[in-house]
């Protein structure tokens, strides 16, 4: 084992001892009769539990977002669950050697087993594994009764009368140690369900760690006591070094996994995608992934990070749609393990995301339903997935601003109901004991509507700006913090402000009658953020879009013409052949000296 960890690399070790694009040496390769080269092509990779010996699906099938009748996943949409949906789902996965399915009493609006349960039972016991946890979150289950009464209500609604791998539910979240010891240790239930382990009806018994630290390293230092057979931990490439920078509350993968490992404990690994980041990654890095692995998806290293660590059991999707099923057993069927290079190149992907501040969000909504009717997830989300497409501008200075600015607006409107949005957020603080990441919910939401309010403000400037040229009697209309009007002809107004009143065009908003090659030149070595054009030449448009400035317009035309409308206007003329904005304007500022 211990040669197994000196495999698992950091990109500065790696780089320091072997060379990028040398031969493919396994990274992890230890993994006892659970690396992909065991398993047959198209067979799924098996890992074995070295308690009973039993072969579990390296992939593990995620029950916490079944399909809903009204076509959302059931975590957030208020239909049924699907049942024929799901049936399907199960039935593939079996089909393609999944065997661990992952509930909840607590998932989907609290009939998730139900619906496993359901699907499962198609199929002969001994084809799949039953995980679920004993989900207490409320004070008012702590009691003995009712913690044992939610254990038989998962026997009965999964239909067997034993749990194959039986957890803790999310042991470190909200009050940490005292929490904990009011759910499992004051009331006996962690004592009622050694027993119940000992009597068979429980097969296995482990936790799902999420937050406080140290709960996490009590339950490890009482391994000897209680003899946990599995802990469910969050794993991913970018938490495996970088959580506790994400957040300073969280802790790294690195150090959950190597405590496990060198306990001799298995891993059940949670969150491999990271609630869907690591399946939207930011579009400047998705190129690399693809030209090293055209036919993969980018989700599928996310994966194989995941599954090339020998002590991992299985890890766990929760696979709405069947294409991600489809793509998951592709993964599996069977695991090609991370080389030592590939093992860098994430390491320096996650550094890369690193430098996008998203919040670490990963839809699990347990912070759901905020009492004022809030879609917090989908507010977080939506900021991430624009962070991530550079859609988030903090200076109207930024190149493409306008654009990016409604894009944000345009997305956040669709993709949160207005009734639903962050400006609503009373900051009760109800939601924060209740996010496994341990998000200070109440303040990202607060940041994110400030920001919002802002877009909105600028944009209204712009409305502004163009209601007053509108009024007519202006040949060009700025906006900058306040609106200004000029009337002189031509680009007269635009070169007395680039030669005198530069800052008030830096990240204007303006509005022009006619704007050719020459006036695109100013506003564009001017800095201007967006443009409104009653007339827009074609150059002008192409040099005003290669630059990200936003740009709407009335008509586009071949080329200004000249006051007396009978041939191109002289600013035009001297300006043909200019080839970037730096040349033609310095070709108008000499014309406009030699007058």
């Amino acid at each position: 084992m211990e040669n197994c960890r000196k495999n698992i690399l950091g990109r500065r070790g790696f780089l320091k001892n072997a060379a990028i694009g040398a031969a493919a040496v396994p990274a992890f390769g230890c993994s006892k009769g659970g690396s992909g080269a065991s398993a047959p092509a198209g067979e799924m990779t098996m890992r074995e539990n070295p308690k009973t010996g039993e072969k579990v699906s390296l992939l593990g099938f995620g029950c916490m977002r079944w399909p809903s009748l009204d076509g959302r996943s059931a975590r957030e949409g208020v239909g049924e669950i699907d049942q024929n949906a799901v049936n399907e789902l199960v039935d593939r996965a079996i089909a393609g050697g999944v065997n661990y399915f992952d509930t909840s009493p607590a998932y989907c609006r609290g009939k998730s087993e139900r619906a496993t349960g359901i699907a499962l039972s198609r199929h002969p016991r001994e084809k799949y594994f039953i995980a679920t946890k004993l989900s207490n979150f409320a004070p008012a289950s702590w009691t003995r009764e009712a913690s044992i009464g939610i254990y038989r209500n998962s026997l009965k609604e999964l239909r067997t009368d034993y749990i194959d791998y039986m957890l803790l539910h999310g042991v470190g979240m909200g009050g940490g140690m005292e929490e904990f010891r009011a759910r499992y240790i004051d009331n006996g239930i962690l004592e009622f369900l050694l027993a119940e382990r000992k009597a068979g009806r429980i097969r296995n018994l482990g936790f799902s760690y999420h937050g406080d630290i140290r709960v996490f390293d009590y339950l490890l230092s009482k391994h000897d006591v209680y003899k946990w057979d599995f802990v469910q931990i969050q794993l991913n490439y970018l938490d495996w070094k970088h959580a506790k920078q994400i957040n300073d509350r969280n802790t790294d993968a690195e150090y959950l996994y190597g405590e496990l490992d060198k306990r001799g404990i298995p891993a059940v690994i949670m969150e491999p995608l990271l609630g869907g980041r690591l399946s939207n990654i930011p579009h400047t890095l998705v190129p690399e992934f693809k030209r090293r692995e055209p036919e993969m998806s980018v989700a599928s290293w996310a994966f194989r990070f995941a599954g090339s660590f020998p002590r991992v059991l299985t890890v766990l999707s929760g696979m709405v749609k069947m294409e991600h099923l489809e793509d998951n057993l592709r993964t599996y069927s069977p695991l090609k393990e991370l080389t030592r290079e590939e093992f860098a190149f994430l390491e320096e992907a996650a550094e890369r995301m690193m430098e996008f501040n998203t919040i670490p969000c990963n839809d699990c909504k347990y912070c759901m339903p905020c009492p004022y009717s809030l879609d917090i997830p989908a507010i977080l989300l939506h900021y991430n997935k624009c962070l991530n497409e550079r859609m988030v501008p903090e200076s109207r200075l930024e190149p493409g601003y306008a654009r990016a600015r409604r894009a944000y607006l345009v997305g956040y409107d669709r993709s949160v109901p207005k009734l639903r949005q962050a400006s609503l957020c009373t900051g009760c603080e109800q939601c924060v004991p209740h996010c496994p990441q341990r998000i200070d919910i109440p303040k990202e939401l607060r940041r994110i509507d400030k920001y919002v309010q802002n877009l909105k403000r600028q944009a209204a400037l712009m409305g502004d700006v163009k209601k007053k040229f509108a009024e007519g009697g202006y040949s060009c209309v700025v906006g900058n913090g306040e609106v200004y009007t000029f009337s002189r002809p031509g680009i007269e107004d635009l070169l007395d402000l680039y030669q005198n009143r530069r800052p008030l065009l830096k990240g204007a908003l303006v509005a022009d009658r006619a704007v050719g090659k020459a006036a695109a030149s100013v506003l564009a070595m001017a800095g201007v953020a967006e443009l409104y054009a009653e007339i827009i030449t074609r150059p002008a448009l192409e040099m005003l879009d290669a630059l990200r400035i936003e740009v709407s317009y009335g008509k586009v035309v071949p080329h200004i013409k000249n006051r007396a409308g009978d041939g191109m206007c002289p600013m035009e003329e001297a300006c043909r052949d200019a080839k970037t904005p730096a040349e033609c304007l310095k070709i108008l500022l000499s014309k406009t000296a030699a007058k």
